[in-house]
């Protein structure tokens, strides 16, 4: 019995080994470049999600290897005005000695003001990034949003700060899914409004928030005239809905659009006044 027992552990702890071994044996693509195990050329296929990078890899050692690219890293752009583009998807090959290899891979733009990537353009490995930028880049993955323009949008609002507002496109299932994941990652504040971006040419994607859709509820305890509108920072009045009108008392809601196209970026908010008192103040950002 003493004999069965030795036997199992030895082979338990020969599995382990293996087992150990097999991970060490798979490595990054950019730790293999770091210590030339591989040539890797990359190029873009153009577009802003799917499909969007070409990867070819030799591998220049004398042995066998298994490579990983990660869900999350970030390749670098060697064009200063184009997007980096974030890896949407895991993949992991083997390569024998001197074989080389050509993969397609999944990703997504992320430097909102930066163009398009155009067709061949070169990137190189870059690096593992901001873990918001890691762990969307993995929700992504998991619910297959390789090509949704609606995913694009939330990686804009992780790798440039912009509004969970801008997360718009799309069916209302995927937007509030991508929206509460995003809030929750982040801490951002889901707005209750919806900004619309002017596209202007392929140097600026995102181009300036030409307008924001949202409502704005209201109560009355009693009749009262109410003014709404929308003020900067410093007060400045810049889009009036309604004046001095007269309300009864109950519940309200306004559906308003408010026009920024010619507005500066930053904070403003919209304000419902009864009799020359702030009765209501909700703040608006892009």
């Amino acid at each position: 019995m003493k004999t069965t027992r030795i036997i199992i552990l030895v082979v338990l702890a020969t599995g382990l080994t293996l087992n150990s071994l097999v991970a060490i044996n798979v490595i990054s693509l950019e730790d293999a470049l770091k210590k030339g195990f591989i040539k890797l050329h990359i190029k873009s296929k153009g577009g802003y999600t799917g499909e969007v990078i070409e990867m070819k890899i030799k591998n220049t050692g004398n042995s066998n290897l298994d490579f990983k690219l990660e869900t999350g890293r970030r390749l670098d752009s060697k064009n200063n005005a184009e997007q980096d583009i974030l890896i949407t998807q895991p993949q992991q090959f083997s390569l024998c000695s001197n074989q080389i290899k050509t993969i397609n891979v999944f990703g997504m733009c992320c430097q909102a003001h930066n163009s398009c990537p155009h067709e061949n353009s070169e990137y190189t490995i870059g690096t593992m990034p901001d873990s918001n930028l890691i762990k969307l880049a993995i929700f992504i993955d998991k619910n297959k949003y390789y090509t949704n323009f609606t995913a694009q949008q939330a990686v804009w609002v992780v790798s440039d700060n912009n509004s969970l507002g801008s997360i718009t496109d799309g069916n209302k299932f995927d937007v509030t899914n991508l929206r509460n994941y995003v809030s929750k990652i982040t801490g951002k504040v889901i707005p209750p409004y919806e900004i619309a971006y002017q596209r202007q040419n392929d140097r600026d994607v995102m181009g300036r928030a030409k307008a924001i859709e949202g409502t704005f509820d209201y109560s009355l305890p009693e009749n009262a005239h109410v003014t709404i509108a929308i003020y900067n920072e410093n007060g400045v009045l810049v889009q009036s809905f309604f004046e001095n009108i007269e309300h009864q008392k109950g519940d309200y809601k306004l559906y308003y659009k408010f026009r920024t196209i010619n507005l500066p970026q930053g904070t403003y908010y919209a304000r419902m006044n009864t009799t020359g008192e702030i009765a209501k103040e909700m703040k608006i950002e892009f």
